[in-house]
């Protein structure tokens, strides 16, 4: 009748196995999460030369690849304008083709004292350009982005940069 109360052998082997598996499932837990960061960094590495990253100081020149080849962009002229900024952003085309309909995604925001973007507070604002990329120059092009006064625009990011035909000079 009294039988809880009489240690039973198997209560020390489950506490042993509960233990170690509360040290395998931390193990895991740990293994998870670089697991997590690895891919992460290897995802920013494998579109690395799918973006280009630029600040308002910047001075020359960021390239970033798309499915023609490399375009490089600068930034300048950064003023405020409304409720925002507005900035030049300078189109290089090393091609020899004129490029028509270029479209891409533009990330931008604040730095923190070190100079690192606040990522989770960026704003996105996908644009198409109605001027076309002549082959062989650089094209200006403003851009209007919300919300970020200049004083306070820390960075710009062009990615996922594309197009909806080119143009080939005639002979």
């Amino acid at each position: 009748m009294l039988t809880g109360c009489i240690e039973d052998p198997r209560v020390d082997s489950l506490k042993r196995e509960v233990a170690t598996a509360k040290l395998e499932l931390a193990s895991l837990k740990e293994e998870l999460a670089e697991l997590k960061r690895q891919r992460e960094f290897e995802k920013i590495f494998k579109d690395f030369d799918g973006i280009a990253y630029l600040t308002p100081s910047s001075e020359g020149y960021s390239t970033i690849r798309f499915d023609l080849g490399v375009l490089t962009i600068s930034i300048g002229n950064v003023v405020e304008y409304a409720n925002g900024s507005r900035v030049t952003l300078q189109f290089g085309n090393p091609l020899s083709s004129t490029i028509d309909g270029l479209k891409a995604k533009i990330e931008y925001g604040e730095v923190d004292e070190k100079g690192m973007p606040h990522n989770e507070a960026s704003k996105i604002k996908e644009v198409t350009f109605s001027d076309s990329l002549l082959s062989g120059s650089w094209t200006s092009v403003d851009v209007v982005l919300d919300g970020i006064p200049s004083s306070k625009l820390g960075f710009v990011r062009v990615r996922e940069v594309s197009h909806t035909g080119i143009r080939l000079n005639k002979k």
